[in-house]
């Protein structure tokens, strides 16, 4: 395993929450996607780069002459390990993909899906196992409704405290039962060497707490963030 997916595999491990914490540390504070994008079909934990598309609303555009179609060309970016994500540049009536690009992604590679609008067939994606976290679910189709207009190009999502949410391709996303979070890649190994740490400190005060301690003792011995520098002193 290189070490690019190692750093994936040790992110995949660690709550979602815990790296929320330690990015607001870090002086990232604008990272958490809106929690509108909730789970939809397949269950999991995704943690891996992102391949960035954006749609936007009205009728598809006839494709240059020779060339593919956005709706097809993205196909061809989708790598081992990425998660797609998807700015539906706030259209909120059909479903950006189905069940039949779901297919084809999960056979090139991706190991999830981050959509800023709606999906359908769910249940295939639970077939397929490749977990969705989108924003609704609705058997509508966007044909003449919505189309896609960029592949791997930078894009924005809501955020959950207001800013929306810069996702650059490439950068890592890490989703899990509580959401979605977007960590800039020049700061993945801080985040996730620093996120590792809190871990361990969080799983020694349940030990702790399962003692019948009290809560206010236990926490008083443990500085969680304490080591997380913020980005403009990191070394």
């Amino acid at each position: 395993m290189n070490g690019e997916a190692g750093v994936y595999e040790r992110l995949r491990k660690l709550p979602v929450a815990v790296l929320c914490d330690v990015l607001a540390a870090m002086d990232l504070p604008y990272q958490v996607v809106a929690s509108s994008l909730r789970p939809h079909g397949a269950d999991g934990v995704i943690a891996g780069p992102a391949l960035c598309l954006a749609g936007r609303e009205g009728v598809e555009p006839p494709p240059r002459p020779g060339a593919s179609k956005p709706v097809f060309a993205m196909d061809r970016h989708v790598s081992d390990g990425c998660i797609v994500v998807i700015a539906g540049g706030g259209h909120r009536v059909g479903a950006t993909i189905g069940g039949n690009v779901a297919l084809a992604w999960k056979l090139r590679g991706c190991v999830g899906v981050v959509i800023d609008g709606g999906v359908r067939d769910v249940t295939e994606f639970a077939e397929f196992a490749l977990p969705v976290f989108a924003s609704f679910v609705t058997p509508l189709a966007t044909k003449g409704l919505w189309y896609f207009y960029g592949v791997d190009v930078p894009i924005t999502l809501p955020g959950q405290n207001g800013a929306r949410v810069r996702v650059q391709p490439g950068d890592a996303i890490h989703a899990d039962a509580d959401g979605v979070i977007v960590i800039p890649a020049d700061h993945l190994e801080q985040a996730v060497r620093d996120a590792e740490i809190v871990e361990a400190m969080e799983q020694a005060i349940q030990r702790d707490l399962r003692t019948g301690e009290d809560r206010e003792a236990i926490y008083a011995r443990y500085d969680k963030l304490g080591h997380v520098k913020p980005i403009r002193d990191a070394r």
